[in-house]
């Protein structure tokens, strides 16, 4: 599984780092996050470019010690309606990762590194920058309960294909030029509520990019030392320009984006049953109601199958 669960303490711990940092890596305007959190893109500043732990030297190193299933590869310059999920699988040729560590702008790539945060070397620098997200977020969406990060390395001109994650995220540009384009999530001619509800209970693949959404899409510029904020769910698609990038991930989830979840899969336990449940966030009550019943839903499944599971 990717990313870690967030115990109490554990999160408690974090945001009091954040609170007392002094020297911080994420440049924040507080008003900006009020404003525009979880509902529209926005780009932040950051002082992570120059940290030599994400050097191109450093990061092929981390490459080669981790398991080999943290590390994703491809070639970089693929399709941008390609879907996510079978992309490593079609565009991988017969590339080796030794390869590709060997001859990385020669083989044009795409490196994914999964979770760096479970490297010892890694760990408290990424669970610094969650600290210091946590300590902006935390008096309007609180508690933060599970993060996972990523770095992507890739050479001129690769392309992230269109998709849309399951969480929120500070895509921060440490080396090389992006552009990242984002999507309304709230946009119905874009996602539709059903699309959503199928999306967040893991029903079937991600929905698909038509080539009408393209005048919709809102495109931000990514140098060293900027990043930009994806909410909860909002689709976007990512390209390299003519140089090797390297990018940084912080995804994560909270309380709020949980219960959201659980609400979306309760609407498309409801589609089973040939209903039409209403779309998920136009009513708050009703969304934690839809929440209760999913999550009560879960403690009967559970129990059941435990008991299905004792010996007779």
């Amino acid at each position: 599984m990717l990313g870690q669960m967030i115990s109490h303490d554990h999160y408690a711990r974090m945001l009091a780092r954040g609170r007392k940092e002094t020297s911080r890596m994420l440049g924040f305007d507080a008003g900006t996050m009020r404003e525009l959190y979880n509902r529209k893109p926005f780009q932040i500043e950051h002082h992570m470019a120059n940290h030599p732990a994400f050097s191109l030297e450093s990061l092929f190193t981390l490459c080669r010690r981790r398991p080999p299933q943290d590390i994703l590869f491809r070639m970089g310059n693929i399709p941008g309606d390609e879907p996510l999920e079978t992309s490593y699988d079609h565009y991988k040729k017969d590339l080796t990762l030794s390869d590709v560590l060997d001859h990385f702008e020669e083989s044009q790539a795409y490196i994914c590194i999964n979770n760096p945060e479970r490297d010892p070397e890694y760990q408290p620098i990424i669970e610094g920058l969650i600290g210091e997200i946590a300590a902006q977020t935390h008096g309007m969406d609180p508690w933060i309960t599970w993060y996972s990060t990523y770095v992507f390395i890739s050479t001129r001109h690769a392309v992230t294909p269109y998709h849309m994650d399951r969480e929120m995220n500070f895509l921060l540009q440490l080396r090389g030029t992006k552009q990242v384009f984002l999507w309304d999530q709230d946009d119905d001619d874009i996602m539709s509520s059903e699309q959503k509800d199928l999306l967040l209970s893991r029903v079937g693949n991600r929905p698909r990019y038509l080539p009408s959404f393209e005048a919709k899409a809102m495109a931000y510029t990514l140098e060293p030392g900027v990043g930009v904020h994806h909410p909860f769910i909002a689709p976007h698609r990512v390209h390299t320009a003519g140089e090797l990038s390297v990018s940084l991930a912080l995804t994560f989830r909270t309380r709020q984006s949980d219960m959201w979840t659980d609400a979306y899969r309760f609407n498309a336990r409801l589609r089973q049953f040939g209903l039409h449940p209403s779309p998920i966030g136009r009513n708050a009550w009703l969304d934690r109601a839809k929440c209760g019943f999913a999550r009560a839903g879960q403690r009967v499944n559970r129990l059941l199958h435990g008991a299905e599971a004792e010996p007779t």
